[in-house]
């Protein structure tokens, strides 16, 4: 598959970086003609992926080096596709009710994952010693699908 398009961008792993990694993501989908309600999409998938490496990846800090948030995007014939990386640790959930916590108090993480595959057509998650990756792929054209 030949990208039409692709960029790939490196930022803090930081809660104040979000908003700017919106805005720039946002920018470039519209730049290359993403339709507006895929682009909508994507973008509330990519901030739950960013929300969580922020939250969970880099728990002590980045070993070695900065905490990063590695995004690549790019674009084929039909589809939109965004990689969240990092290169922290993966956080296996305390719990899989998304009601409560382990402890039974309510849950205030657990539905990230559910909010990304509303948003996009396709989640894929893969971890390993490296880091964790998060791959986000949407049909560019909503009238396509």
């Amino acid at each position: 598959m030949d990208a039409v398009e692709f960029e790939r961008i490196s930022y803090a792993a930081d809660a104040g970086e979000s908003p700017r990694i919106r805005d720039d993501l946002r920018k470039w989908m519209d730049a290359s003609g993403v339709a507006e309600d895929v682009a909508h999409g994507v973008v509330l998938a990519v901030s739950e992926a960013i929300d969580n490496v922020v939250a969970h990846a880099y728990p002590g800090g980045a070993a070695g080096g900065a905490a990063t948030i590695d995004l690549t995007m790019y674009l084929d014939e039909n589809d939109v596709v965004v990689t969240v990386a990092d290169h922290g640790l993966w956080a296996e959930p305390t719990s899989t009710d998304l009601e409560h916590d382990s402890t039974g108090h309510p849950a205030t993480h657990g539905r990230g994952i559910i909010l990304m595959n509303t948003h996009v057509d396709e989640v894929a998650i893969r971890h390993d010693r490296e880091g964790t990756s998060v791959l986000l792929r949407s049909r560019r054209d909503r009238e396509d699908a």
